[in-house]
């Protein structure tokens, strides 16, 4: 009897030690700030969202605040920023800044190190003047512009049984209130999830999108204009699901 309790102990413990080895924290830094948005209630609406439901520790920089689209954050001239993290988040909009080197610092550092990210809204119109295009290599798209009018549009499937979408309504998601972004350039390796149709435009344009750039892989999507769009639960499982596919390596 001592044996076979012995035995169901020991069994009992690599069973815990199994599950101890498979469960992972992930650091995560969040970079946000710019113009036109709600950054504060954004991040907090986003932080407490996806640490419910990733296992995660959650850094903020705000250093940029609210209103300046020109500013360059002190973080990324150190070449070696990335190092500490297995993800970054960018909800920023920076369009006016023009720096070569301070983007590319930004960029490599993914490409090289295999760190996800994580592109929302208006980071996709961040250094949209630049003479160079890492940044759109990146994000794995082109976008200078959103049509005129807020609306609200049906967002519908393209990709539907990729796993990011497991979560994602059969049929479209009717969204809130929001920009819609005018894409005039894809690049080879993104993946294109969802779309909606433009008016303005009268052209289908991608919304929601998966990347590979270098070692990384990126999940961007360009709703997010305004805070009740983060706050729907299609956008924040999207993010979740998005955010699990790209720090899966396996």
């Amino acid at each position: 009897m001592k044996r076979l309790i012995t035995t169901i102990l020991f069994i009992a413990v690599l069973g815990m030690l199994a599950l101890t080895a498979h469960a992972q924290s992930y650091n995560v830094l969040y970079v946000t700030g710019g113009g036109y948005h709600d950054y504060e209630a954004q991040e907090e609406l986003l932080r407490n969202k996806l640490s419910d439901r990733i296992d995660m520790e959650w850094e903020t920089d705000f250093e940029a605040g609210q209103d300046r689209n020109d500013f360059m954050l002190s973080r990324f001239d150190n070449p070696d920023w990335i190092n500490d993290y297995d993800a970054v988040i960018y909800n920023i909009c920076f369009a006016d800044v023009t720096d070569n080197g301070y983007i590319e610092r930004i960029t490599q550092a993914h490409y090289d190190s295999g760190a996800a990210a994580v592109v929302l809204h208006c980071a996709m119109h961040t250094f949209r003047d630049a003479e160079t295009k890492e940044w759109d290599r990146l994000i794995g798209l082109e976008t200078y512009h959103h049509e005129r009018q807020q609306r609200t549009f049906k967002i519908e499937p393209i990709n539907r049984y990729h796993q990011v979408m497991a979560d994602f309504p059969e049929v479209a998601w009717v969204q809130p209130t929001d920009e819609l972004y005018i894409v005039t350039k894809t690049y080879d390796n993104l993946i294109p999830l969802t779309e909606a149709y433009g008016p303005e435009t009268e052209e289908w344009h991608p919304v929601m999108w998966l990347n590979t750039y270098g070692n990384a892989r990126v999940v961007g999507t360009a709703a997010g204009h305004n805070t009740d769009v983060m706050e729907d639960q299609v956008y924040i499982d999207f993010l979740v699901n998005g955010l699990k596919w790209a720090l899966d390596k396996n």
